[in-house]
């Protein structure tokens, strides 16, 4: 009887060894052993975001100035506006033109979008006495050479000239100007001759010049009594520059506070999706593999490197197949191991997948026009779309049911009208769209907020490994207008040669490194966030009002619209902070400080002055 029972306790225990083998191999093979981080910021309730408060309701702190008449007054106005709007700063816009000027002694701040100062006539005078007194006045428009001009000179800091243009073709940056500014040059190469060539007094301080051996002053401020005067001696007006705007405007008074998403987002488009069979040229070249090899053995490892190294948390948009078909029948995809190994490994890494499409035909209708820009389908019918969008949500849910796709990223980052009303009104779990902030030709493109239709707007502001001047520039006016980070790439970039294909994978990835290190060493406390969190985040930036009040101590603020926490940037011109109540802060670089409230009214005492 012992004897039997010692060989079936044996039998017993082969077979529980021999069905947890099988059931490991299964889960392996299916993916499923994957976790899903718990989404560290969730969506604020509807009744905030329908009752949300924005900078109109503010007091209107600023005044602005503008001549409709004046060339490219329009241009200017509107930019200015949008970045005014953005900080939260109230204001009041005055055309000079049609309306006699307002006392300055009602504001705090003036921004004057002008490029003849003359319109102002003896008001230039009353300008002067109010700055002197404490005003803070800014010139956002490279001035002409005017005897209103000439009268100011001399307080706006100019030793002299200002009698012709400077052929600029370029700019550097201080250091201590802009979050991420050390050692920052931005080469546009085409002269552009939009600077007055002028020598500035001992007494100004200069934070951006011509990156050539005139060294024109492109941008500086100048005290004046116990005031201060900024002028931008640029002219230019591009979205690309907000942050450079943001940055001019900050310094006007003692203490700057706007808010901000802090949020680090990387997206990885087309990922996961059917992996290309067959050699890629300079992968071949380079790796002796083929093109399935180097993804699996050598680019996701490097990927996932820059996770363990930055903390990035990667939101892979899914496509479950590249045919071209917009109508019929949207079969299953077959072939799910390279889906389930990439993807569980990136939500292993804090990742989530969003939603790309069934294939990369955006979804546009006939009719649409693609301006002969790129070679797509439209859709033929609506509900194709719908069959074909369930069908990779259906996919995607069976490979990962923890996983909850709630962003959406257009194919070529084109949308239409149509397709941006279908994803509202049929996929309702749909809470976030991202595509592009910087303006296209056919593309979609975005502001950083919430749609009058609910769904949160999360542009990307730059692409790719090739990474140049302009992405960083573009990157840089992003993290110090919303300290944010917006990044995608695609897996294939690595066989288009347009895309850096050639220069090879070695070297892309450095450029990502390089990126990246000067992304956080620039910005410490930068969140990382998925594209899902920083949606979130950014309703929280979008519902917030902020009323600045200087006190003999330093700065107080109210919080409106604020639900749990809220992110605000702070510029200290005079002094540090010494004490904070209501919140939290931590230095970000030079003069910056990230405020993270934690309730609808925070204190900032200042310190000694610098």
């Amino acid at each position: 009887m012992i004897h039997m029972f010692r060989r079936f306790s044996l039998t017993f225990v082969c077979f529980l060894l021999l069905a947890a083998m099988s059931v490991l191999l299964v889960a392996d093979n299916l993916g499923v052993s994957y976790s899903v981080a718990a989404q560290r910021i969730t969506s604020l309730p509807d009744s905030v975001i329908a009752e949300k408060e924005r900078y109109e309701e503010t007091s209107k702190t600023c005044l602005v100035l503008r001549d409709s008449t004046q060339e490219n007054s329009d241009v200017y106005t509107e930019h200015v506006q949008e970045v005014l709007e953005q900080m939260r700063v109230g204001y009041h816009l005055v055309d000079v033109s049609q309306a006699e000027v307002p006392a300055f002694s009602s504001y705090r701040t003036v921004v004057l979008v002008l490029q003849r100062l003359d319109v102002l006539g003896d008001t230039a005078v009353a300008l002067c006495e109010w700055v002197k007194s404490g005003g803070g006045a800014m010139l956002f428009c490279t001035p002409e050479s005017t005897p209103v001009y000439r009268y100011l000179s001399s307080y706006l800091g100019v030793e002299e000239g200002a009698l012709s243009y400077a052929m600029i073709s370029g700019m550097e940056l201080s250091g201590d100007f802009m979050i991420g500014s050390e050692g920052f040059q931005f080469h546009w190469g085409e002269p552009m001759t939009t600077a007055l060539d002028i020598r500035l007094k001992d007494t100004a301080k200069v934070y951006a010049y011509s990156d050539d051996e005139n060294r024109v002053p492109l941008v500086w401020e100048n005290d004046y009594g116990e005031g201060r005067f900024v002028v931008m001696n640029h002219g230019m007006s591009e979205k690309t520059v907000r942050g450079l705007t943001c940055a001019a405007y900050s310094l006007l008074e003692d203490t700057c506070v706007y808010p901000v998403i802090n949020a680090s987002s990387f997206f990885l488009d087309d990922f996961p999706s059917p992996v290309p069979m067959g050699d890629g040229q300079y992968i071949r070249r380079d790796y002796n593999r083929d093109i399935s090899s180097f993804y699996s053995n050598v680019w996701w490892p490097d990927m996932l490197q820059f996770c363990d190294d930055y903390g990035v948390r990667y939101t892979g948009m899914i496509i479950e197949d590249y045919s071209d078909e917009v109508d019929g029948l949207f079969p299953r995809q077959s072939d799910q191991e390279r889906f389930n190994h990439f993807g569980a490994l990136l939500l292993d890494y804090g990742g989530e997948i969003g939603l790309h499409g069934y294939n990369h035909q955006p979804l546009c209708f006939t009719g649409f026009d693609f301006q002969d820009k790129v070679d797509y389908n439209t859709w033929k019918t609506k509900q194709d779309a719908v069959n074909a969008l369930t069908e990779v949500l259906n996919f995607t849910q069976t490979l990962f049911p923890d996983n909850q796709v709630s962003v959406y990223v257009p194919p070529s980052n084109i949308l239409s009208e149509e397709g941006r009303e279908l994803l509202h009104t049929e996929f309702p779990q749909i809470k976030a769209i991202s595509s592009l902030y910087i303006e296209g030709e056919i593309e979609y493109i975005q502001e950083f907020e919430i749609a009058e239709d609910g769904i949160v707007e999360f542009p990307r502001v730059i692409s790719g490994a090739l990474l140049d001047q302009y992405d960083y520039w573009a990157a840089l006016n992003a993290l110090n207008l919303y300290y944010v980070n917006s990044h995608f790439i695609h897996p294939d970039d690595v066989l288009d040669e347009d895309r850096g294909a050639a220069l090879g994978w070695e070297t892309l990835h450095e450029n990502l490194g390089n990126y990246m290190d000067w992304l956080y060493t620039s910005a410490p406390n930068l969140r990382n966030l998925t594209a899902s969190e920083a949606s979130c985040a950014t309703e929280r930036y979008d519902v917030l009002s902020v009323e600045c009040t200087p006190t003999q101590e330093g700065i107080h603020l109210r919080l409106t619209g604020f639900w749990d926490e809220a992110y605000l940037m702070v510029r200290c011109n005079n002094g540090t902070p010494a004490k904070v109540e209501g919140g939290t802060l931590e230095h970000v670089d030079g003069d910056y400080y990230l405020l993270r409230a934690t309730e609808d009214q925070v204190d900032i005492r200042m310190g000694g002055g610098k």
